[in-house]
């Protein structure tokens, strides 16, 4: 029996769907791209991953494994990203040609290509974008998309809770605390995260960046609050669901700590496409198991969309020691290295 093989590949744990695309089992082969891009404003370059599906027969493992099945060779193809304003061509930018390694497995783990343009300072919130990939040899369109926009910030102030104030005196007064009543025990233990919504937004997900010291140099770690969808914006996150996160990203490290009372509030977001793309891949858990998947790429599968992780609040956390609920003293008897001062 044949197959297609859609490969998700390299880029797709970086992605936080409408279009239906259908492949016959028996159907003659033909070239069919995959492709991924994100676009970031806030990010210094701009990737793009585009390799191909295949037409296998008997083990399509045995085809994954091998590089010439799934890439495009080097100098076959060229990916470029043009800005629209009003339906005018206003920008266009080359992408170039380069190789990453990627962690072994059942697909060809060689170095994998990628191409890549430096964007920073580039894309104007105005303007709409289209990819397009050409085959070089004819100059042929093999994949292109439908425009998107950018995700637009629509207040000076993002992150509204927690919020921060300083005193005449000095003092600072506010920052990250559990000090909300949490609807669902009708407890006290709580941080509510509370943004304005950001224009073309679909699908947000705050984290926490959490501080402390080991060996005299300063290290974090990454906590991701639960994640909600354009139709609000505030996340609670409670107290134990904190320690339970942290504890799990340290259990590993025994070496001594010491926390640093401060933290880094992210807002991470994506455009309508993301959202679709990630909601509908979300449904199946085996490459074997079928499902219908997103795609926004007119002569291929995969997904061109606009995402944004750059946007932060930065403030102080709690340090009190009031046993039993200051966040200091849990950190004490949480189990993994945290000492007194």
């Amino acid at each position: 029996m044949k197959k297609y093989l859609y490969i998700i590949g390299c880029l797709s744990a970086m992605l936080m769907t409408g279009c239906e695309v259908e492949f016959s089992p028996n159907a003659d082969w033909k070239n069919v791209p995959v492709v991924y891009c994100l676009l970031d404003q806030d990010d210094d370059t701009t990737w793009v991953r585009v390799q191909r599906c295949y037409l296998a027969e008997g083990n399509i493992y045995q085809y994954g494994s091998n590089s010439d099945s799934i890439n495009y060779p080097q100098g076959s193809i060229s990916v470029a990203l043009l800005a629209y304003q009003d339906g005018s061509l206003k920008d266009s930018i080359a992408f170039t040609y380069t190789e990453i390694d990627r962690d072994s497995g059942a697909f060809a783990y060689i170095a994998q290509p990628v191409y890549y343009a430096v964007t920073k300072n580039k894309l104007r919130e105005n303007y709409t974008y289209v990819l397009n990939v050409r085959n070089t040899a004819d100059g042929k369109i093999l994949a292109t998309t439908d425009p998107i926009t950018l995700i637009k910030k629509t207040n000076g102030t993002l992150i509204s809770k927690p919020s921060i104030t300083v005193t005449p005196s000095g003092d600072t007064l506010g920052g990250f605390y559990f000090n909300e009543m949490d609807p669902a025990s009708g407890a006290q233990g709580a941080c509510v995260i509370q943004w304005n919504p950001l224009e073309n937004a679909r699908l947000y997900q705050p984290m926490v960046r959490f501080y402390y010291e080991a060996g005299g140099t300063r290290h974090h770690v990454d906590l991701l609050c639960p994640r909600v969808t354009s139709s609000t914006s505030e996340v609670r996150y409670t107290r134990d669901q904190f320690l339970n996160d942290l504890k799990t990203k340290l259990i590993d490290d025994t070496s001594a700590k010491h926390y640093i009372p401060h933290v880094d509030i992210y807002l991470t977001c994506c455009s309508e496409e993301l959202n679709a793309y990630i909601s509908t891949s979300s449904q199946g858990t085996s490459i074997n198991q079928e499902h219908e998947t997103f795609s926004n790429i007119i002569g291929g599968v995969g997904v061109f969309a606009a995402r944004r992780t750059h946007l932060y609040k930065g403030m102080p956390s709690d340090n009190s020691i009031q046993p039993g609920v200051g966040l200091h003293d849990l950190l004490l008897h949480l189990g993994v290295g945290f000492e007194a001062y």
